[in-house]
């Protein structure tokens, strides 16, 4: 006979919170006692921030307007870091399980499909601030630039943007159960491949006439389109979050049926106990 709690559990449509806190403290611990990770996944946006916030103040300093142009290019260059940092995140997040050949044992435990969702969103949010949060300070020591002065609105952008890369990183994710270690410099280079798309530095009416086609079906654009009407003018554009959050949902419907499909037919072909290093 069946136990009501596991009957109760298996019914449950939300993740297990202890089960999406265990996979995601398994990772936090993990990087918790190894510094060089640490340093890998703070240096990448500081260098980032460093390099070209000095090229946009030479830049800026040339034909003026600098306050301008120098807020609008760190702006979306910090906030260009939230969505790609959560990216990257979930893609590390389930190659250390490749490369530690813990797949298969993690998901023959009772650990369900949407616990392990749930664990990846979780950290990946959770690494996502660790990498970022030096690259502030740096934008603000050294450019005199605050991702505080977007005010009482940045929650929402960040929220946005993060909620766009977990979609991205699942479609990442996906292509990796799908074609399995083979696409593992694809899963490397999906991260940054749309990224020029939703022109977070510039504004999309200077991309090629194709190219604006895609840049307007990307969440990320209408946020990044906001914070540069927010600097350029003091008012963001409430019009352009709602549709980012409409298209936010939209692919994560998407996401998610494309995630489940990948997944069972990895499990179905035993490519979940065949992929490791």
């Amino acid at each position: 006979m069946t136990s009501p709690v596991i009957e109760s559990e298996a019914g449950s449509f939300f993740p297990s919170w202890n089960r999406v806190c265990g996979l995601a403290l398994r990772h936090v611990y993990l990087y918790m006692g190894s510094w060089p990770r640490l340093v890998e996944m703070m240096y990448w946006p500081i260098l980032n921030i460093a390099m070209f916030g000095f090229i946009s103040l030479a830049i800026v300093k040339r034909f003026g307007q600098v306050d301008v142009v120098t807020d609008t290019y760190l702006g979306g260059l910090l906030l260009g870091e939230i969505l790609t940092r959560v990216q990257i995140a979930m893609l590390i997040f389930f190659m250390e399980e490749i490369w530690s050949r813990n797949l298969g044992h993690l998901f023959a435990s009772p650990l369900r499909l949407r616990d392990y969702i749930g664990g990846v969103f979780a950290f990946s949010a959770f690494r996502c601030f660790i990498s970022v949060a030096p690259a502030f300070a740096v934008a603000y020591f050294l450019f005199d630039f605050s991702i505080l002065k977007f005010g009482w609105i940045l929650p929402v952008y960040l929220a946005l943007l993060c909620f766009n890369g977990w979609c991205f990183g699942t479609f990442i994710v996906s292509l990796l159960l799908r074609f399995g270690l083979a696409a593992e410099w694809l899963g490397w280079m999906c991260s940054w491949l749309l990224m020029p798309f939703m022109a977070p530095y510039y504004p999309v009416s200077i991309l090629p006439q194709s190219f604006q086609y895609v840049s307007w079906a990307l969440p990320g654009t209408y946020v990044f389109e906001s914070m540069k009407s927010q600097v350029e003018t003091g008012r963001f554009r409430a019009d352009y979050l709602g549709l980012a959050l409409v298209l936010n949902l939209a692919y994560f419907v998407v996401a998610m049926v494309v995630f489940k499909r990948s997944f069972n037919s990895a499990k179905r072909t035993g490519r979940l106990l065949q992929m490791g290093e």
